[in-house]
Order: structure tokens, then sequence, then C-alpha cells
């Protein structure tokens, strides 16, 4: 049976077959971690999750715009609405007592 050789166990053999002179300190040209994200990236394909988490974020500012929209356009009617009821509303404690008398 042929053993899987995934691409990581092919590179660490590579790797151990280099030369001592291979191995110097050598620094990576310039822009070539932005090349290799920007590869590794690209054969992604995006994920359901990934999807919903960016619209669900776009959908949570909609609605936070959306309520703070809705409590300033409805805040003085609902102040009325209160002065209104708390001028109506009187003390269920005295009126009993001045039926009691």
């Amino acid at each position: 049976m042929k053993p899987h050789l995934s691409p990581w166990t092919r590179l660490v053999a590579a790797a151990r077959l280099a030369s001592v002179e291979d191995r110097r300190d050598v620094t990576a040209p310039n822009g070539f971690a932005t090349r290799v994200a920007a590869l590794g990236l690209a054969g992604m394909e995006p994920t359901f999750s990934a999807l919903f988490a960016r619209l669900s974020l776009r959908a949570l500012g909609v609605c936070a715009l959306l309520m703070v929209v809705g409590v300033a356009l409805n805040f003085g009617p609902v102040l009325n609405a209160v002065e209104t009821e708390s001028v109506a509303v009187s003390d269920p404690v005295a009126e009993w007592l001045n039926a009691a008398s």
C-alpha cells in the first residue's frame, strides 16, 4: 500500500535533503508574504457562514440605526402620553380614604 504523502510531509522531506549551505539566513523578497496570502485566499470559496457573518453585521448596524430613528421620532408623543396618564391617574389610596370618610 502506497503511503499518502501530504504537501507538508513532502516539503519537510525536501528541507531535510537540502545542504547546509542552502540553509543560510535569507530574507524573503518584498511583497512575498502578500503574494502568498493572496494566492492562499484566492483558492478559498466563500462559505455560507462567512457570508452570514458579513451580512449579519450589516443588518445589526441597520437595525440599530432604525431603532435610534424610531425612538427619536416617537419621543415627543410618548412623553405627552406619560404626562397625560400621570395627571389622569390619581392616588388609589387617597381615593379609598376619601370614600371611607
